[in-house]
């Protein structure tokens, strides 16, 4: 990973190998031909994935995959096209043909040009020095653990994905970065059934640290409590509904602030006043005890980089302080346009797709409760373990989350389990609401889709109360 990678002759990694001069010269070239802006983003990934189901290996997967993508920027308009043919012949015809779109009035928002020809794969590479054998029986050895949790298990499902991706960033404003990036996901699924009803408990743990991922963290008895899980909500009475205290346990990680505010603080969206959060840096918008940071300087998150994928370094960013907006994530396009600097969260799918604002680690910073002193604050409640998929509106804030894994809280204490909630609200309404926020933190992990484009995140919580909050469920 470097900055000025110009001190070099050449980038060479999997199948890439180009002059840097060269590059260089292709840019330069955009720049004197029409564009105010141009940047050049070169990718190689390795990719190896292990799926099984029923006790059964099902897909057993290796790839490589490499490309660029080329972006110019040019009195407001910007285009963007790609290939899988990384020679400098298919990159200087590419910028050509962008040059003539922008230069006819085209790629307002932007026009994507897909110059690809050849598909490309290897199934013989390998990602890490750990075998497909290793990494079959980790699978097998999970999926027994799942069914060996009890006779109600009907199906189990487990995954395993690692990935090592290096990618090259080159810009006519003299920047050159190189960063290398590697995921781990590892997951299972459990479904429990009795009669008609059926429940599902998902575990999942991964990061960017390679198989270190798994160091301190025994899959097998991760397989094991998703087994339990789903027994345990299989056997749930049905959740109670109404307006009533919940207390968000930080194992929920941050789908909250992930959903709830994170994407309204993505600055294109409140750059396009899409956004509930637009034109309110320096308001109150939570409660003082919330303070909002997206961070993706966190060593081995799942949302982590070195550079994002425009080549400005990572950052940790204080988004709501004490309850007061400070601001919002930015790419260079989206800080261009309100004139200030990128934050660092210029992201994008592959080569294939143009960077867009995206989340990191976002997470709500611990706070100066203790866990179970918020647990014993509450009379009567619901405390939520596990939070599940959800809906929100950016442009209101409304949402709707399901619930995974719910206890009653009866008399300060959590009682039994129950089943099938959903939190219904607003994220403003609810953040400014929140009136104690725990000193531990829970990080979950995720991958984000925004315009048709998935990324790795993470998310992270403390323990919150929500003195009132509507819970739907059964009456």
């Amino acid at each position: 990973m470097r900055k000025g990678a110009g001190h070099r002759e050449g980038i060479a990694y999997l199948d890439i190998s180009l002059p840097v001069e060269d590059i260089h010269k292709i840019l330069d070239f955009t720049v004197s031909g029409g564009g105010e802006f141009a940047e050049l983003f070169l990718e190689s990934k390795l990719s190896h994935s292990v799926f099984c189901e029923n006790s059964r290996v099902e897909r057993i997967s290796s790839g490589k995959d490499s490309g660029f993508g080329l972006r110019i920027m040019a009195s407001g308009r910007t285009v963007y096209g790609y290939s899988n043919i990384t020679r400098m012949d298919e990159i200087s015809g590419l910028a050509r043909k962008l040059l003539d779109m922008i230069g006819s009035g085209g790629g307002t928002s932007p026009e994507v040009l897909d110059a690809t020809r050849v598909a490309a794969s290897n199934p013989e590479i390998q990602v890490d020095s750990i075998s497909a054998e290793e990494k079959v029986g980790l699978v097998l050895s999970a999926d027994r653990a799942a069914r060996d949790a009890g006779r109600e298990i009907a199906q189990v499902q487990v995954s395993y994905l690692d990935s090592r991706q290096t990618v090259g960033i080159f810009n006519s404003n003299g920047d050159s970065v190189e960063d290398e990036r590697r995921q781990l996901v590892f997951s299972v699924r459990a479904v429990a059934s009795e009669g008609p009803i059926l429940q599902t408990a998902l575990r999942t743990v991964g990061g960017s640290a390679g198989f270190g991922v798994l160091d301190g963290m025994d899959p097998v008895e991760l397989a094991a409590d998703a087994g339990e899980g789903a027994i345990r909500t299989l056997k749930a009475r049905p959740a109670p509904a109404g307006k009533m205290t919940v207390v968000l346990a930080s194992l929920a990680g941050g789908t909250m602030v992930h959903e709830a505010i994170g994407h309204g603080l993505e600055g294109d969206a409140a750059e396009k006043n899409l956004s509930i959060y637009s034109g309110k840096v320096g308001e109150m918008v939570a409660s003082p005890h919330i303070t909002v940071i997206d961070d993706a300087t966190l060593e081995g998150k799942r949302g982590s980089y070195l550079y994002d994928d425009e080549g400005v370094p990572a950052r940790r960013s204080v988004l709501v302080e004490n309850g007061i907006l400070r601001g919002y994530l930015l790419d260079r396009r989206t800080a261009a346009r309100l004139g200030t600097d990128s934050t660092g969260n210029g992201r994008r799918e592959s080569f294939r797709y143009r960077p867009i604002v995206r989340m990191s680690n976002t997470m709500i910073a611990p706070g100066g409760h203790d866990p179970a002193q918020i647990i014993n604050s509450v009379g009567k409640g619901l405390y939520v373990v596990r939070m599940g998929g959800g809906q929100v509106d950016t442009s209101s804030g409304d949402f709707v989350f399901k619930v995974d894994e719910a206890y009653i809280i009866e008399g300060g204490r959590v009682g039994e389990p129950v089943r099938g909630a959903v939190l219904i609200g607003n994220g403003p309404a609810v953040l400014k609401g929140i009136d104690m926020v725990g000193n531990d933190l829970g990080f979950d992990i995720g991958t984000c889709g925004k315009d048709g484009q998935n990324v790795p995140v993470a998310d992270a919580q403390p323990t919150l109360r929500i003195p009132s909050i509507t819970v739907g469920g059964h009456v």
